[in-house]
């Protein structure tokens, strides 16, 4: 059941970068960015496909039609497979973009003790796999993983789960490495990185005359993923976990709800000791109904967290329980519980509860029951967050089996009031440098917490929605004292280098919405003296295909005049502490409200090496954090939005913080400064494949023209023609022509006119 889709490509998710390090006397940067994309792109896995479950719940409302398919399965096969290396035979595969079966010619190029590695003949004789990545798949599944040196991925998944069907009378099961035939092509937004799929447990055309192998195998790609790259080795043998543990759960309870199965084999990856990628796409939108399911790549981040926390507070054989319990979602969950605790009374709407809290805490020291542990770093359930106090009425919905956060991180003295006539439950979760505690909230009354503030400045308050069926409603208001102007960062660190980027790559960090708030300014640390543009724009809730979404301030200047230079040639690295070339931008005459998620971004004019660069420092992570850069012409790549890694397990992030403060809704909002510079400026993104937009600045109002121009002067594009005040503007150019057809690939210029100032800039449309 259910495959992993490894993402690769700008086109898609993003795509690591690899930075080699050098150290030098000054700072620490990398060589080049070093894009490996392309053919042989490194990949991140990220879990699930939403193409195969459908597949095995057809197969499911099949055999529960002829259960005479139970009693015929074991008997097709009498005697065990007994390959070799060197044995040669054609297994069948499934297509899944056409959901048929295909023969497979392959070759058996090891035989382990759980299992017959075989590999597609095509693939080898390309050389895309070797003896090399044949014998790292063996020693992977049979001998040793990440989480033991002792235990391979067979040995973990069975002990955490339980014992793998049988149908081909062969303790061995068959890995069979192929390039899956799921649609890809070179630039691909995604491929399949596995599968295991039941229709083999059955016997050859029973299935509504689908062909079967009559034996245990799942499918491993070779195309493109790369077995002969460690990180290719790395999510081969993650996807061998989490389809292994598919294959168990089959043999046990085969009428499981897709979302239990699901998170039983994301969680299996991180059993054997393989990375939690993706996880943000829970905990940054974690209002959904727990069990529900539709095989997005949100649902695969939310079945580990589930389940990782299920194998953390109950460590001790509670999957294989659960695995083993024919009861299905709740019920199964609570069975499980009854047979591994039946002195206990802690069922599944307490855990619900505990591991929405969990989910923000993570604090053993509190109560166990709000904690993992999961030795790796793990991100917070995000939601709403508020620097004041004093909030009038809101009102929302939390889903079912779902929750809302709210957050208070500034002022004193709250008092709040949650009302709803659902049956919701409200917890407060209040930490402080002294302490931290969970409380229960009433609803439809008062919460006073005069605490808040000195002893506790920071409360989170978890509206849950136990029903499994009812969405609930629910409303609040606060008030309180104080408030004021809150620092948001995701770094922690001094600066450890700066990234040697190209003309018109662009680096930018996202910022999560403050309730209430206005933009105060933006700091950014900078390397030597000098100048960079930038600017704010609304997120746009994903790095692809640009995180950039409606301009909120554009454009802003960071500068700094220091004499000498912070960092000079003959300078000296580490960097000092504190770093003191940080720059400060005052954004208030903007008046950007920051109720919803926004972007600071600066780009790159110049090339030259004493221009100011924005400054980086290392954060442990295999996940974007935040930080992400759009290179204009990365080695091997094609132009897009990518995080930068720093080598092993660190990322790079963006010396870029921001300011909000209490928006004073008893003062009209600040005129806007007159421009005083006529100014037309590079256009964003450049090159462009289907939009770009072009930003100018007028200093007195005027007839304003702004028009294309390809190569031989000829005009292509009126894209402003009219009389404009003064401000600044930006206009799109959709890459069409002023008959509306698409303009080719190639070089333009567009020219800037009002009264006697005159203004040309280049771009690059490729298509």
């Amino acid at each position: 059941m259910g495959t992993r889709l490894a993402f690769r490509s700008a086109c898609s998710v993003l795509l690591t970068v690899l930075a080699v390090q050098i150290a030098s006397s000054q700072d620490l940067v990398p060589r080049s960015a070093g894009v490996t994309q392309g053919e042989d792109a490194k990949v991140r896995p990220m879990p699930g496909c939403a193409r195969l479950w459908r597949g095995e719940l057809e197969v499911q409302r099949y055999v529960s039609l002829h259960p005479e398919l139970q009693a015929v399965r074991r008997l097709s096969k009498a005697a065990a497979w007994n390959f070799h290396v060197g044995d040669t035979h054609s297994w069948w595969a499934t297509n899944i973009v056409t959901n048929t079966e295909y023969l497979v010619p392959s070759t058996c190029r090891a035989v382990g003790l759980h299992a017959y590695y075989f590999v597609e003949d095509s693939l080898w004789q390309s050389g895309r796999v070797d003896q090399a990545a044949v014998d790292s798949m063996e020693a992977a599944f049979d001998l040793r993983s990440p989480a033991d040196p002792q235990k391979g991925i067979f040995e973990t998944d069975v002990e955490t789960f339980g014992d793998p069907p049988d149908v081909d009378n062969d303790p061995r099961i068959i890995i069979l490495i192929l390039d899956i035939k799921d649609g890809y092509t070179p630039g691909s937004a995604s491929y399949t990185a596995g599968y295991f799929f039941s229709i083999n447990e059955y016997v050859d055309g029973s299935i509504s005359g689908h062909r079967s192998n009559d034996g245990e195998i799942y499918y491993v790609d070779g195309y493109p993923g790369n077995l002969t790259t460690s990180d290719g080795l790395e999510n081969a043998a993650s996807t061998t976990a989490h389809e292994f543990q598919h294959m168990i759960h089959w043999a046990h309870d085969q009428n499981e709800i897709t979302f239990i199965n699901e998170s039983c084999s994301e969680v299996a990856s991180l059993v054997c000791g393989y990375p939690y990628t993706g996880q943000d796409l829970y905990t940054d939108a974690p209002d959904i109904a727990l069990l529900a399911w539709s095989g997005t790549l949100a649902d695969y981040s939310r079945a580990a967290r589930w389940s990782l926390y299920l194998w953390n507070q109950f460590p001790n054989g509670y999957l294989k329980l659960l695995v083993d319990n024919k009861g299905a979602g709740i019920t199964g969950i609570n069975n499980a519980l009854a047979l591994y605790a039946p002195t206990t009374v802690r069922r599944f709407n307490d855990i619900f509860a505990d591991w929405l809290v969990a989910n923000v805490l993570n604090d053993a020291s509190v109560d166990p029951r709000y904690a993992y542990t999961y030795s790796s770093s793990l991100t917070k359930a995000k939601g709403v967050s508020y620097i004041t106090p004093n909030i009038s009425s809101q009102s929302n919905v939390v889903s079912r089996l779902g929750s809302d956060y709210i957050s208070f991180t500034a002022g004193e003295s709250l008092n709040i009031t949650f009302s709803s006539s659902s049956n919701l439950s409200v917890k407060a979760i209040e930490t402080g440098p002294t302490g931290k505690r969970v409380l229960d909230v009433p609803l439809n009354a008062a919460m006073s917490e005069p605490a808040f503030g000195p002893t506790y400045p920071i409360i989170t308050f978890v509206v849950l929605n136990l029903s499994q069926s009812t969405d609930g409603s629910y409303a609040y208001e606060a008030t309180g004292t104080g408030g004021g102007v809150v620092e948001l960062k995701w770094d922690d660190t001094e600066p450890t280098g700066y990234l040697r980027l190209s003309p018109l790559d662009t680096v930018c960090v996202t910022f999560d919405a403050v309730g209430g708030a206005m933009l105060d300014s933006v700091r950014v640390a900078l390397r030597r003296a000098g100048v960079v543009r930038g600017g704010v724009w609304r997120y746009t809730g994903s790095p692809i295909p640009t995180p950039l979404g409606s301009p909120l301030a554009v454009p802003i200047t960071a500068s700094t005049t220091l004499t000498p230079p912070v960092v000079d040639p003959g300078g000296a690295y580490p960097y000092s502490t504190p770093y003191s070339n940080w720059c400060t931008i005052d954004l208030r005459s903007y008046n950007v409200a920051t109720d919803q998620p926004f972007v600071v971004g600066f780009w790159l004019e110049s090339d030259t090496s004493n221009d100011a660069r924005v400054m980086t420092t290392l954060f442990n992570s295999s996940d974007a954090y935040h930080s992400f850069t759009y290179l204009h012409n990365p080695s091997g790549g094609v132009p897009g939005w990518y995080y930068l890694s720093g080598g092993g397990s660190d990322i790079y992030l963006y010396l870029i913080r921001a300011y909000v403060g209490v928006r004073d809704t008893s003062k009209p909002p600040p005129e806007p400064t007159v421009p005083l510079t006529m100014t037309l400026q590079q256009n964003y993104p450049n090159p462009f494949n289907s939009t770009t937009t072009i930003r100018y600045t007028v200093a007195v109002s005027g007839q304003v023209k702004l028009r294309v121009f390809d190569l031989l002067g000829r005009l292509v594009a009126t894209l402003v023609e009219r009389e404009e005040s003064a401000g600044d503007r930006a206009v799109e150019w959709d890459g069409r022509t002023i008959n509306g057809t698409v303009a080719a690939s190639g070089v333009y210029f567009y020219r800037m006119e009002c009264g006697n100032f005159q203004n040309t800039q280049k771009m690059i449309l490729l298509r």
